[in-house]
């Protein structure tokens, strides 16, 4: 029997700057696995320790190259604004009050009229797309002929331009200097195809990796900051 079979079934997790405490307590505990921390990266003095290797990986992001040169593949999600009033004349909403400009793009590269949709709350009823215009220099929506004192929202598609995890672990965490992860759609064809093929590689670059740890498979969960890096809506 080698010394790995006589360990008991547990994983110690670890980062880069405590590398010493990991080893001390993999034999402390008679732990039988490491496995790094989502967000982090594998400590390469680890690398060769008699243990098993559990390693994360990001089918969604840690590859902004890929999200930067197809940006029409980058995750998105819906959007509501706050209840505006009109108090006369046309009625300005702007989409990205009360939203980091950090976490999140408007999306008007696709049809707007088609997938966007402003609604009229005090009677309940969407607005016809000839009622309202989008102002891309000042990111309002514009309803040019309102009626007076009645309430209006906007709901729109929004590019995550940070991935909503990342963010939360550099905010909590108070990270300094790197680079925002961009999220990216692994349903959409281009993505799902390059997906595969870079699956393929991290598993021939990374033969030290006994087990592969999904965290997210193709989607993020909602996880809004608003522009202060506060948490609005989880």
């Amino acid at each position: 029997m080698t010394d790995l079979q006589k360990r008991g079934r547990v994983t110690i997790p670890t980062d880069v700057d405590v590398v010493p405490e990991t080893l001390e307590l993999l034999r402390r505990w008679g732990a039988d696995a490491i496995r790094d921390c989502d967000g982090t990266d594998y400590p390469e003095e680890l690398k060769s320790v008699d243990a098993k290797v559990y390693s994360t990986y990001y089918t969604t992001r840690k590859d902004n190259a890929w999200a930067r040169a197809n940006p029409d593949e980058v995750q998105q999600c819906y959007i509501m604004t706050g209840f505006h009033t009109a108090s006369g004349g046309p009625l300005s909403i702007p989409l990205m009050k009360g939203i980091s400009a950090e976490l999140m793009k408007v999306n008007d590269r696709d049809d707007i009229k088609r997938w966007w949709e402003v609604v009229d709350r005090t009677t309940g009823r969407p607005l016809a797309p000839e009622a309202w215009h989008w102002e891309a220099e000042t990111g309002c929506v514009v309803i040019d002929q309102p009626e007076m004192f009645y309430d209006y929202t906007v709901s729109f598609l929004a590019y995550l331009i940070w991935d909503p995890v990342h963010m939360y672990n550099a905010v909590t965490n108070g990270w300094k200097n790197f680079e925002h992860q961009i999220t990216f759609d692994v349903r959409q064809p281009k993505t799902r195809k390059f997906t595969m093929q870079r699956l393929r590689k991290f598993i021939a670059d990374h033969p030290y990796v006994d087990v592969i740890r999904y965290t997210t498979f193709f989607h993020q969960f909602t996880l809004v900051f608003d522009e202060l890096k506060r948490e609005k809506y989880v």
